[in-house]
């Protein structure tokens, strides 16, 4: 502690030194806090005096590259030290605010790593002013069109980042089960629809033994503090990602596929907020599920950024999801999912959509948890669609039809060769069980 005190004590000094001519107020300042920084033994006691504080935020409100760039450092150690008291922190999101909107990349990115570095200490914002004006600094720049591509890129980071620390303070402070499915940040994901699926499933698995051994088995209405704030910002995310303005974001607008990828991190990492909380339930049923059914009704002519293939393919990993964890709450949502996608193999699309629909239907296949749910809750249910039947005949088409493709579809060839053993009956030992299971009730005949 005597290191931080010794080299906070260095930075007023030099921005006494830098000051001296230009900013003869901010250099006294600094001399005058000089000497009460050697009174004090701990960071606690910088929390409780203004004076250190407000020398530095002086620094940063004369715009100049230089004593702005001192400033926010000083405040980033403070801040990870713990040494600044929550009541300060809509006066530091104002000083980043206007530093946000200065032309200088370098400041630009300082501001960005102290909303970042905010998240990560006590001072994460609690209430909803706060939270939106921390999260709205990170979009303004990342929607700025004079952003140079490196502040972009490293405010759509901080974005992400924040609002996995969001999301785990949610379950923190909801008491919710510690082994969730998303804990320590935004982990950067594979291209592949069907990457970590094992790794979610075992955490699926084990969530659900927390709840039959007495964990939280009953659905709750209230949220805490930070559960309200976390769901404001899952409708927020919502909005954007079907094309809509953010109220509480102060967003206009940004790329719906920033928004989408969000949306699947969050639905893929914290299946027990969706599972135990309702607020969070109905937002999963009425408004993602419904921005997922408008975003997966395709005709031969989409347009625009949802027609792009890294738009489809987010869509196509949402409600993969979505099947693979909620299907036994959402039972109507995802027998419509599951039916569009059966439909769109045989739609006139282009080769790479259907190519993506067959890789998450290769997906399903290749769990034996998951064609065990989807058999029991559909194919044996009286008054719901023979879901894997139907699924079953889609890909046994495709592999059927593969002799008749022109040399110009070996992508999808290749694709349908994926199929092609378990098409056969030489289905793999995982889900051999499930197969057999199947010949004997529903007597599925493959044409």
């Amino acid at each position: 502690m005597a290191a931080f005190m010794t080299v906070l004590e260095s930075d007023l000094r030099s921005l006494s030194a830098e000051a001296r001519r230009r900013y003869p107020a901010i250099k006294d300042a600094a001399e005058h806090a000089i000497l009460k920084l050697r009174s004090m033994a701990s960071p606690s006691e910088i929390a409780h005096n203004e004076d250190i504080l407000r020398i530095f935020v002086m620094a940063c409100e004369v715009r100049n590259v230089k004593l702005s760039v001192l400033g926010l450092s000083c405040l980033q150690k403070l801040i990870s030290h713990d040494a600044i008291a929550p009541s300060a922190l809509k006066d530091i999101l104002s000083t980043l605010k206007d530093h946000g909107e200065m032309a200088d990349e370098g400041i630009q990115l300082k501001t960005l790593q102290t909303i970042l570095i905010i998240f990560q200490s006590r001072l994460l914002p609690d209430d909803e002013e706060n939270m939106s004006h921390a999260l709205g600094i990170c979009l303004h720049l990342l929607e700025n069109n004079r952003s140079s591509d490196s502040v972009r890129n490293t405010a759509a980071a901080t974005f992400r980042q924040a609002v996995a620390l969001i999301f785990d303070h949610v379950v923190s402070a909801e008491s919710l089960p510690a082994g969730r499915f998303g804990s320590g940040g935004y982990v950067s994901r594979t291209n592949s629809v069907t990457s970590d699926v094992n790794l979610n499933i075992k955490r699926l698995e084990s969530l659900e033994l927390q709840v039959k051994s007495g964990g939280p088995s009953l659905k709750r209405h209230t949220l805490t503090k930070p559960g309200k704030l976390g769901l404001c910002l899952l409708e927020d995310l919502t909005t954007l990602a079907a094309g809509g303005s953010a109220i509480w974001l102060h967003a206009s607008s940004i790329q719906r596929s920033f928004a989408l990828d969000l949306l699947e991190f969050i639905l893929s990492n914290y299946v027990v907020l969706f599972r135990t909380l309702i607020p969070f339930e109905q937002v999963l049923r009425h408004k993602i599920c419904s921005l997922l059914m408008t975003s997966l009704r395709t005709n031969s002519e989409i347009e625009g950024e949802v027609g792009e293939p890294y738009f489809r393919r987010l869509v196509l990993r949402c409600v993969a999801h979505i099947i693979r964890l909620y299907s036994s709450s959402l039972i109507t949502e995802s027998e419509v999912f599951l039916s569009m996608l059966v439909r769109v193999i045989a739609l006139d699309l282009p080769l790479w959509h259907r190519i993506l629909v067959l890789e998450v239907l290769r997906g399903f296949c290749v769990e034996a948890r998951t064609l065990r749910i989807l058999f029991q809750n559909f194919d044996l249910h009286p008054n719901n669609s023979n879901i894997v039947e139907g699924i079953v005949k889609a890909l046994a088409r495709v592999v059927s039809t593969v002799q008749y493709l022109e040399t110009g579809e070996e992508s999808l060839a290749a694709v349908a060769g994926m199929f092609s053993s378990k098409a056969k009956g030489n289905i793999c030992l995982q889900t051999l069980p499930l197969y057999e299971l199947l010949s004997v009730t529903c007597r599925l005949r493959l044409k």
